[in-house]
């Protein structure tokens, strides 16, 4: 009985040591708590002590100096070359090309890390006595990563080779196809990607196997059908009558193959085929009629278009698709279609051409039959020219070379101080009336030259001369609406009016003296078709040679727009001689034309 009395009471004076050991730890871990609670609210917005990024220390950082920091060690990691293996071969790709730092969700992970519970926080805020806390660079890729990367590889990579189909005469020759190796670019991308954030060494590049994109099983189908094809000729049928034929020779000349979905289509050139089928049908086509202008040297108004028929190149290379793969009676029937004219009715008259706005009148003078010929050849040429807004009017290039061939006889040009004969005399005469036009109705003259010497039935200063291959005549549309060039003409007047919309413009010119005159004398040429050593004396006009400018000014509703000028050079024309080859010309001289 003594012995539990002594037990219990040495218990008794144990528990209030318990108790005082127990509130002590408790107080302690409060104590802590409260610290870690204090520094964790001390991090509030900013980056837990510890967290690293590249080994950059973000600790107590904000969101944007985080960020300054992450994009400061960023960069020069990624400008880093990183080694590709190829094999026997090493290559390198530099990562900034391909990736870019996301530091915004960089720095969103740095700002979450060491928070999550209790642990992580005590962790964090007792750095540096514990462990960094490393976090993996964050990275983008670029839009063109793939694209980049493959030219990189393309060197060892191997495409392949897809099976094809060709013609020798009527036979299909099959050219087997082959395998080819490609680089796997998403797993490239994505061990990249790893290896730029972290890590260190050569990425292996892993190539795998590419399939052609048309097989040898393919082809020699292919081939099957092409026999079929060329295996007899087509007949070539209009309403109901034959016209023509494609024999199988022609046939195989048209066949073409085409990769698809893993096939190799058999098809025709649709070109060629339409080409080859014209000829059949053209004794029933028609030729569209463009819309035209028609006037009455005041008005002009809209001649309608005439819609022509030609083939349906559409209907027409089914129908003989169609019958070149029957095994029977091979025939296909042509199809025409309405063939529309390239200037409708409708957009002649949205064009809004109606009044006369210029009109020009030259005298054809002293002229032979075969020089009027050729005036009046040359104003059909450009009649019902449509000259759009802010388009230029070449006179070479409307009215086309002057030859034989298309209708023109000899005349005469003017070739330095001669009139010598030359197919297609009278082309001045037309440029001179167009010229004219174009000045009186205030357009920009772009290209303009005088004659060598002064003719004097084209006004003081305002002739044009052109040729084929030389000089030529030209002027710009400045006006808001578009010309219609018209032209009238007799054996003794060339008429140009010019068609449109009235914009209120009104041209002064002025001619100036006659300067710097010059009296003829002897002038010397060179004749290659003269005999040899041979000279002769053209006599000349001998008239003086002299310069004149005319002065224009245009306004337009009462505002002046242009003040140019136009400076003519006349020589002195006396007599000529002209020289053979193999003799010395005693003075400078021009050379005649041979052709």
């Amino acid at each position: 009985m003594a012995v539990l009395e002594a037990s219990r009471a040495r218990r008794a004076r144990r528990l209030p040591r318990l108790a005082t050991g127990l509130l002590a730890l408790v107080a302690a871990a409060s104590v802590a708590t409260g610290a870690l609670a204090g520094r964790t609210l001390l991090h509030r917005g900013e980056v837990m002590p510890g967290v690293q990024v590249l080994g950059a220390d973000l600790g107590g950082l904000g969101r944007e100096a985080a960020a300054a920091r992450i994009e400061r060690v960023a960069a020069p990691r990624l400008r880093q070359p990183i080694e590709l293996d190829v094999g026997a071969e090493r290559v390198t790709v530099v990562p900034a090309e391909l990736f870019r730092s996301d530091t915004t969700s960089t720095v969103t992970a740095a700002l979450a890390a060491g928070r999550d519970g209790w642990g992580e926080r005590a962790r964090s805020l007792l750095a540096p006595l514990t462990p960094a806390t490393e976090l993996e660079l964050r990275l983008v890729r670029r839009p063109d990563a793939a694209k980049r990367l493959r030219a990189v590889l393309r060197p060892y990579a191997k495409p392949p080779v897809a099976a094809k189909v060709s013609m020798d005469g009527l036979e299909p020759v099959v050219s087997a196809s082959r395998p080819g190796l490609r680089p796997d670019l998403a797993g490239l991308l994505a061990a990249l990607q790893r290896r730029s954030a972290a890590g260190d060494g050569p990425v292996p590049v892993v190539f795998r196997p590419s399939a052609p994109a048309v097989g040898d099983a393919a082809a020699r189908a292919a081939a099957e059908e092409a026999r079929l094809v060329v295996s007899a000729p087509v007949a070539l049928t209009f309403d109901g009558r034959v016209v023509a034929r494609l024999s199988a020779e022609r046939l195989a000349e048209l066949l073409t193959f085409k990769p698809h979905s893993g096939r190799l289509l058999v098809l025709f050139a649709d070109e060629k085929l339409a080409a080859a089928l014209a000829p059949a049908v053209e004794p029933f086509t028609e030729q569209p009629v463009d819309a035209t202008f028609d006037a009455d040297g005041t008005r002009a108004w809209v001649v309608p278009a005439k819609p022509g028929l030609g083939l349906d190149p559409d209907r027409s290379l089914v129908a003989v698709t169609t019958a070149a793969h029957e095994r029977g009676e091979r025939t296909a029937a042509l199809e025409l279609k309405p063939v529309p004219a390239e200037l409708t009715t409708g957009a002649a008259r949205a064009l809004g051409i109606r009044e006369r706005i210029s009109s020009f009148t030259t005298e054809l003078g002293p002229s032979s039959s075969n020089r009027i010929h050729n005036v009046h050849l040359m104003a059909d040429y450009i009649d019902a020219t449509i000259v759009k807004p802010g388009a230029v009017f070449s006179f070479n290039k409307r009215v086309g070379p002057r030859t034989a061939e298309r209708g023109f006889l000899e005349g005469q040009m003017i070739v330095g101080s001669l009139l010598l004969p030359s197919i297609g005399g009278g082309v001045c005469q037309t440029a001179t009336t167009l010229f004219n036009n174009a000045f009186e109705l205030g357009l920009p003259i772009l290209e303009r030259h005088n004659h060598s010497f002064y003719i004097s039935h084209y006004p003081l200063g305002r002739d044009a001369t052109v040729s084929w291959g030389g000089p030529d005549f030209k002027f710009r549309n400045d006006l808001e609406r578009p010309i219609v060039i018209k032209t009238s003409y007799t054996d003794s007047t060339l008429t140009f009016t010019f068609y449109g919309r009235d914009q209120g413009r009104k041209v002064v010119a002025r001619t100036g003296e006659r300067t710097n005159w010059r009296q003829p004398g002897k002038t010397y040429a060179l004749d290659p078709a003269a005999p040899r050593g041979s000279v002769r004396l053209e006599r000349g006009a001998h008239q003086a040679g002299f310069d004149v400018t005319v002065y224009r000014t245009v306004t337009q509703n009462g505002k002046t727009i242009r003040k140019d000028s136009f400076k003519s050079h006349y020589i002195p024309v006396g007599d000529t001689a002209v020289y053979g080859p193999a003799r010395t010309i005693p003075g400078p001289y021009f050379v005649i034309p041979t052709t």
